[in-house]
């Protein structure tokens, strides 16, 4: 199976972007369709940086899950532990750190992630945050202190 490259109007995620290597002469191309979209990375990452990483077994206790953005056209998360950034699958919504080898935590993703997609594709640069990620750089402005928001008037 050859990488062919996306189209202008998709949004690259972890089945899309951690694809196996080409086959070497006269070998069988290696099949990762049957791996799971989270765990494609530690596959990914073996192969291609030479570091065997274990796949995690187990959930970080009580976490509150890490938001998904769509960060220059790739679903992206970034590890709370070690700030590293990788490219998850929205399909499979769970993440672990191949670089701190950090458990799986829940991956928060949009309720309807063809709308995110769609807004972000409108974009130049292709860039969506979740709402409610405390990360996302444009926030609703909070109201000053001891005032209260106007009333429409009728």
């Amino acid at each position: 199976m050859a990488a062919t490259a996306l189209p202008a109007t998709a949004i690259v995620q972890a089945e899309t972007y951690y694809l196996p290597p080409p086959p070497r002469r006269g070998q069988i191309p290696q099949d990762w369709s049957q791996v799971p979209g989270a765990e494609l990375v530690y596959k990914w990452v073996e192969y291609r940086m030479g570091r065997r990483v274990p796949v995690p077994t187990g959930w970080v206790p009580d976490h509150p899950g890490l938001y998904a953005r769509i960060d220059d056209g790739r679903w992206l998360v970034e590890c709370d532990a070690c700030q590293s950034a990788w490219i998850v699958s929205v399909l499979d919504p769970r993440f672990g750190c191949a670089e701190c080898k950090q458990a799986w935590v829940p991956l928060i993703v949009p309720e309807d992630i063809a709308a995110a997609e769609a807004e972000a594709l409108a974009l130049e640069r292709r860039w969506w945050w979740h709402p409610d990620d405390p990360l996302n750089p444009v926030q609703p402005p909070e109201p000053e202190p001891g005032t209260e928001p106007e009333e429409p008037q009728p």
